[in-house]
């Protein structure tokens, strides 16, 4: 068996060997091996051998594709630039019938995976689709502009209509990351709907199960720093929380700035650690040091929130924003505590409650626990490899 994977994200080109961040590509190779594993996507040139990846990929089993940033950037390049989406299109024919008979492997909403999957599905192949966010509202973010919203709006009907096409098709197992994303590809596909999600969460070498301080919660954030993502909302928290919390931020972005500059302006000095982005064993010892994983995300475009299960694998429980598909795993009162996105009084509320409810912090941590082996990456290497068969 091969499997052909795009998948979107833009791969670093050094020496004729692909470089990125975690991706699909990468759960694939331990699902079935490195070498059954060709992958699709956009390349960037480097002077210097990347030295922060989770995914590499030999030269023999990459396939460049036309570079594109975002959906509305390929549709902007697909009207102005002559020629990119033949240029695009053809490259897509070429890798399909190269690898006939092989599975290929799409990730949704990215817009190259939709055109690619569908392609595929015309020339009679088989594909895994793996429905990963979801693009119907991500218009909606104050973010944008009048005139972004509008062209997003349209954007997401086309992405939808497409989706049904893929999701539809006899020859598509949908893998869907979410209960939103599981129920709409149901409507269309009840039998060939599978929840799935691609996580590369390994057991911890050591898990320290933590005495909790009576009154007081070691808090932790782990993620892209961008407002959408609920961090300035968790500092506002933590000023409100004052001696009862510390709160630990880790990973970089946009707003990074912008977030020390509001902890500076909260009085937050020595109450909240940026540590920046952490290589995974520093990031295990963060966990086993934490009370609480919190993930305030307010946006309109998550899919199920990977560090939700990364918490679950260190037995910590979770105070997450009703975003995306999380009810599909995350269950009020049992492992977690669950606030609508963007009411900053919620979340402050469900995190004070825990802070002096010690029998429920004790049921919410025990919930954490029964999680554990749906958290780990072998439990879905498990499924997608019975599914194959």
């Amino acid at each position: 068996m091969k499997i052909i994977a795009f998948v979107g994200e833009t791969f670093s080109d050094y020496q004729n060997t692909y470089y990125t961040k975690p991706t699909s590509a990468a759960f694939l190779q331990d699902a079935i091996g490195t070498d059954r594993v060709y992958v699709c996507s956009p390349t960037l040139d480097v002077s210097e051998q990347p030295t922060s990846f989770s995914t590499m990929v030999a030269n023999d089993h990459f396939h460049p594709f036309p570079r594109y940033s975002s959906t509305k950037d390929f549709f902007l390049k697909a009207l102005l630039k002559p020629g990119f989406y033949n240029t695009y299109a053809d490259a897509a024919d070429k890798v399909i019938a190269h690898h006939k008979g092989s599975h290929f492997w799409i990730r949704t909403p990215s817009v190259g995976s939709i055109i690619f999957g569908l392609r595929a599905l015309n020339a009679g192949e088989k594909v895994l689709h793996h429905m990963c966010a979801n693009a119907s509202n991500t218009w909606r973010d104050s973010k944008y502009s009048i005139f972004e919203k509008v062209f997003g709006y349209l954007l997401s009907r086309y992405i939808r209509h497409k989706l049904k096409e893929i999701c539809q098709h006899p020859n598509t197992l949908n893998l869907c990351t979410g209960s939103v994303l599981e129920d709409y590809s149901k409507k269309y596909a009840p039998d060939r709907t599978v929840q799935f999600v691609d996580v590369m969460v390994k057991p911890p070498k050591q898990l320290v199960e933590k005495l909790v301080t009576p009154g007081f919660l070691n808090l932790l954030f782990v993620g892209r720093i961008v407002e959408d993502k609920g961090v300035l909302d968790l500092l506002h928290v933590a000023s409100r929380l004052g001696d009862k919390c510390y709160v630990t931020i880790v990973g970089d972005g946009p707003d990074l700035d912008k977030a020390k500059s509001l902890a500076a302006q909260l009085c937050l000095e020595g109450k909240v650690m940026f540590t920046g982005q952490l290589p995974h064993q520093q990031l295990s010892e963060i966990y086993n040091q934490s009370d609480l994983v919190v993930v305030p995300s307010n946006n309109h475009y998550e899919g199920f929130p990977r560090v939700i299960m990364e918490a679950w694998s260190h037995h910590k429980p979770v105070v997450v924003a009703d975003v995306g598909g999380i009810r599909a795993f995350v269950k009020d009162g049992e492992n977690g505590l669950i606030f609508a996105p963007g009411n900053v009084e919620q979340f402050y509320q469900s995190i004070a409650k825990l802070a002096v409810d010690s029998m429920l912090y004790e049921r919410l941590r025990n919930g954490a626990k029964v999680m554990e082996p749906q958290s780990l990456q072998s439990y879905w290497l498990d499924i997608l490899r019975k599914h194959l068969r």
